[in-house]
Order: C-alpha cells, then sequence, then structure tokens
C-alpha cells in the first residue's frame, strides 16, 4: 500500500510540473506573426482581440466570411507533451459530419484548427522586391518565422517546446444562414486530457456575426499559377516520388484538391499547360468541381472558374488551335477570360515576334508581363508591381487595352515573401480596389524546385530560401504559397496529407480580398466619402506614380491597424441593425 501510496503521489506531481510547463496562454488576430522565440511579444498582455482579464476573445464577421485568429501557447522551462487545443462551435457554427479524406475535406467544416510551424530566418530575402538596406527593406524581425499550416486532427496531441511559443490558426468560417448577433464558444488548451491550470487555458470566444453577407464571386480577383502538369518538377515528385508513373486520375484529383483549397482563400489557379480543352476543365469552368457533391463547401459554390491562361509563359497558337479554344469556351464557359500567354517577361526585341503571334491569335486575347508600351500590341498586359503606373493603365484603357499587376515590390506594394510583414499580402488587395485594377497575378505558388537558381529540390519545411537566380537574387517563400501535405524527397517532413497545406501568407492574402468586400458594402450602404477616406488613410502612397526606389512603405505594418480599419468599416456595414460592436 505504501508503494502504491508513493506512486500516485509521483504521478501527481508529474501532473503538476506537467501542467506548469505552459507558461502561457493568448490570443491575437491574423495580421501579426509571432516568432516562436518572441517570448516577450508585446500583444501577449492584451491586444484588440484579446482580454487576459477577464479571458475573452472577440471577433466580428460577415456571413460567407473566414474570421481568424491565433491561440499562442508559449512554453514554460520544459517541454510540454500531449498538448491539445479545441473549439467545438461558436453558436451554431460547428463542424457537420467532417472528414480528414482529402476530396471531401471542406464538406460541413465551418471551424479549422492549424498548427503553426517555423522557418528558421537568418538572413532576409535580397534582390528585385526591394532595395537592400534602405528604407523599404521590411525591419520584421528574424529568426523561427511562422508561415506553414498543417491542420490538427480531432483530439490531436502535439508537444510544445520549453522556452518556445507554439502558435494555433484557427479559421472560423460563417455560413449564409448563421443569424446575426452575438454567438458564443470556448478555445479548450489541455495536457494529456486534462484542462491545465492557467486562467487563459479556458478562453471564452464571442463572435458578433454582421447583418451582411459578402459575395462568392469577389471584388479583387487573384489568379495563382501552380505547376498543376504532372511533366513540371514540383508536384509529382513531393506526392508520388521521382520519376513516378502517376494514373491521369490520380494525378487531377490531387489537381483540384488544389483548386480548392484556393477557393476557399478566395484565388484563382492556373496551370495553363493542356494542348487542348480536357474534362477537368469542364469541372472547373463550370462550377461543378466546387459543390458538395463534388467535395467543397465555403465561398463560392457552384462558381465556375473565372479565368484561363493558354500555353502559360509563352506559346502560340494555330488558326485551328483558335477554333478550338473558342468554340469550346463560348460553348461551355462563356463566362471564363481566357487569353493566350503569349511571353514571359519579353525584351524590346521580342515585339515584333510578340505582335505577329497575338494577331495571328485573334479573338483569342493576347497576354505579355510587360507594362504597356509603345511597339506592343496585345490586349492584356501585366505589369510588374514595381513598374505599375495608374496614368499608364488608363492611357491603355483608352485604346481598348487591360492592364493588369503581377508580383510585389516594396514600397510599391506588399510582397509574398516569408520575410516581409504579416500585412503584406493584404495590402495588396487594397491597393488593387484603390486603383480599379482588375486582376492581381503571382507568378507560381508551388516552386518546389528551383530550377531556375540551379538548386533543385527545395526542403520548403526547413529551408526559407525557395528562389534564387544568376543574377543574385535571393528570396525567401517566393513562388510557395501551398506546401505540400506530402513531401516523398525529403521524407523526415512528409505531413502524411494527400493534400496541400496553406501558409499564413495565403491566409492574409484572403484577409485582404474580404476586407475589400466591407469596403464594397460600406459603399454600396451610401459611405463612399468614409471608403475613400479610409482608403486615403490606409494607403497614402503606393505603385511607380506616387512612390520611389528606397522609400518606406507608407502604410502601417501593424496588424492592430488594419483590424481596426475593419471594424470602422463594421459598424458602417451594420448601422443600428447590427448593434454595438465592441
Amino acid at each position: 500500500m505504501r508503494a502504491v501510496a508513493l506512486g500516485w503521489a509521483a504521478l501527481l506531481a508529474c501532473s503538476h510540473t506537467a501542467h506548469a510547463e505552459l507558461a502561457a496562454v493568448w490570443a491575437l488576430d491574423d495580421g501579426t506573426k509571432v516568432n516562436a522565440d518572441q517570448l516577450a511579444h508585446p500583444l501577449r498582455a492584451g491586444n484588440a482581440v484579446f482580454s487576459k482579464y477577464p479571458p475573452l476573445v472577440r471577433l466580428f464577421a460577415a456571413r460567407n466570411e473566414t474570421v481568424a485568429f491565433q491561440v499562442i501557447l508559449q512554453g514554460g522551462a520544459a517541454e510540454t507533451a500531449r498538448v491539445g487545443v479545441e473549439l467545438a462551435n461558436v453558436g451554431p457554427i460547428r463542424n457537420v459530419r467532417t472528414t480528414d479524406q482529402p476530396d471531401r475535406y471542406f464538406v460541413g467544416r465551418r471551424i479549422e484548427l492549424l498548427k503553426e510551424l517555423y522557418l528558421p530566418v537568418k538572413q532576409g530575402s535580397k534582390g528585385f522586391v526591394w532595395r537592400a538596406g534602405s528604407a523599404a527593406e521590411p525591419s520584421t524581425a528574424k529568426g523561427l518565422v511562422p508561415d506553414p499550416l498543417v491542420p490538427l486532427r480531432a483530439g490531436e496531441r502535439f508537444t510544445v517546446p520549453g522556452r518556445r511559443n507554439q502558435g494555433v490558426w484557427i479559421d472560423v468560417y460563417v455560413p449564409r444562414d448563421t443569424p446575426p448577433g452575438t454567438h458564443r464558444g470556448t478555445v479548450r488548451v489541455s495536457i494529456g486530457g486534462a484542462k491545465c491550470a492557467l486562467p487563459t487555458c479556458e478562453l471564452p470566444v464571442e463572435l458578433q456575426v454582421l447583418p451582411a453577407t459578402l459575395p462568392d464571386v469577389s471584388s479583387t480577383k487573384s489568379m495563382l499559377y501552380f505547376s498543376g502538369h504532372p511533366e513540371e518538377l514540383s508536384l509529382s515528385p513531393r506526392y508520388f516520388g521521382r520519376g513516378a508513373k502517376v494514373a491521369p486520375k490520380v494525378f487531377d484529383a490531387l489537381v483540384l484538391r488544389h483548386h480548392r483549397l484556393a477557393r476557399r482563400h478566395r484565388v484563382e489557379l492556373f496551370a495553363g499547360h493542356d494542348k487542348a480543352p480536357t474534362a477537368l476543365m469542364k469541372e472547373l469552368h463550370s462550377g461543378r468541381a466546387y459543390t458538395a457533391a463534388a467535395g467543397y463547401e465555403g465561398p463560392g459554390m457552384g462558381v465556375g472558374q473565372e479565368i484561363y491562361s493558354i500555353s502559360t509563359y509563352g506559346g502560340k497558337l494555330s488558326g485551328s488551335q483558335v477554333a478550338l479554344w473558342t468554340s469550346w469556351f463560348a460553348r461551355h464557359a462563356p463566362k471564363t477570360r481566357f487569353f493566350l500567354y503569349v511571353k514571359d517577361e519579353p525584351g524590346r526585341k521580342d515585339f515584333p515576334e510578340i505582335n505577329r503571334v497575338a494577331a495571328a491569335a485573334r479573338p483569342v486575347l493576347s497576354f505579355v508581363t510587360n507594362r504597356f508600351e509603345s511597339g506592343l500590341e496585345v490586349d492584356i498586359y501585366c505589369t510588374y508591381a514595381g513598374e505599375f503606373s495608374v496614368r499608364r493603365m488608363a492611357q491603355a484603357q483608352k485604346k481598348g487595352k487591360h492592364v493588369w499587376i503581377y508580383n510585389g515590390s516594396r514600397p510599391f506594394s506588399g510582397t509574398l515573401l516569408t520575410d516581409d510583414s504579416a500585412i503584406a499580402p493584404r495590402v495588396n488587395p487594397w491597393i488593387q480596389y484603390k486603383h480599379g485594377i482588375p486582376w492581381w497575378f503571382y507568378w507560381e505558388s508551388t516552386y518546389y524546385d528551383d530550377f531556375q537558381g540551379k538548386r533543385g529540390p527545395t526542403n520548403v519545411y526547413a529551408d526559407p530560401l525557395t528562389f534564387t537566380n544568376t543574377h543574385g537574387d535571393r528570396l525567401l517563400g517566393d513562388g510557395v504559397l501551398f506546401y505540400p501535405g506530402r513531401d516523398r524527397l525529403f521524407p523526415k517532413e512528409d505531413r502524411g496529407i494527400d493534400a496541400p497545406l496553406p501558409s499564413i501568407r495565403l491566409k492574409n492574402w484572403r484577409r485582404g480580398i474580404e476586407d475589400v468586400e466591407y469596403l464594397v458594402l460600406a459603399r454600396q450602404k451610401g459611405h463612399g466619402a468614409a471608403v475613400d477616406a479610409l482608403l486615403r488613410e490606409l494607403i497614402p502612397q503606393a505603385l511607380s506614380d506616387e512612390t520611389k526606389v528606397g522609400e518606406a512603405v507608407s502604410w502601417s505594418e501593424e496588424g492592430q491597424d488594419w483590424l481596426a480599419a475593419r471594424k470602422r468599416l463594421a459598424r458602417l456595414i451594420a448601422g443600428s441593425a447590427g448593434g454595438k460592436l465592441r
């Protein structure tokens, strides 16, 4: 009996020690990255969504919107094992018959918890995205920077390292039928299945749902290239192994999973290497790929793809091919904007050939990544963000041309690099809306093989450097907004998920896209002057007409300021019907 008593005493002592190992549990919104080694973060004591005394997380959202926040678990003197984080519901918002099967993952999934993974950032990016050493270079902290997000399965437990932060990202999708008003839930943090000892280990959540619904088709359009072709260097080797023979149906299923993840984040993916229209294209552009029957729920259900690129990064069309593509889209996807990607980043010597190819392709629209200028006769000029001129866009539009924008460059726009601030991707849709730019193009989202720098496959979960070239550019996270759920090339990093995983940068791009819908709704409510004033306040200067190389960005890089702006818009939208928005 004495031995049994001593055993119980030892067990209780161990349990007490385990509970004490979490030094803090706190929360914040989605606009700030908290590094794993930032233990004395200034927002830990309280911020615009989190109150420590009494513990509370306050959120607001419209219907058909995804609102996100982070729970930060700070480890104590030693690691804490078997930690769990749960959020069962927020009022009527709960998961309904969900599955981890990748082809039906989003069906019924309203609440998603994702574990933040960290990348060791020792040296920042350098190259054409900002002038090194100038005021344009971001001052974000180096260290263990969060970016990859891995879904936490129901009941999953994990370890929080000692003297390290471990973030858990929480997405709450608000269905269209959610009643307006305040809905409540509780984030519960446990250790070994038991509640941990800190007061914030049970963290009440209040979500005020506005009397407004975001549209399924976003006002700002965003298109991301991805390596969605079996012969490319990125997807097949990661998911199936180098040189593996993959059945077309198996690869198409993987492609669809990428499209569905993109749709949940309100962006469009394209690859565009097919020689002729395919059955998969028909599913995507008709909208059938985005139905519950096909394995999707969320914003944009049943809505077809809006964009298609033929011969991405360079090609030409014969007369028969022109007839094939135009007739197919007229019959199956008449609302889709499709174009021939004639050439990428051409020089002036290329202009005569581009003009010839573009003329031969008509009535198919022609597209190049170049600014509008004399001597180049195409239909769509997609201009690098660092060279984009609103005045030049207006000149092109008077001639019946289209001008789009691509990538990012400080201080002209936000970038999509890992070592930029969290809100950097969020800024771009605001710039896009303010200046009426139709589409924002990002050059690649699954760039897992740095062939341009001849470095070969990148271990994207361990090496933040993803893009290099012969000009000496070294960019962190460039071309990677989706992480591979499988990794046959780096087996230690294999997450065991046969689907792409999101990044924090992708989440912040979505946040900006949904912010713009608040701007649109507020304008529709008659608050146009307030919207214009807020745009001038949040984005005083952007693009090449107003900004010079090496200057500091004109906007705040504090996520709390952007949250405050979103709240101001929410009050305009809700009016008296929404009650008091706290």
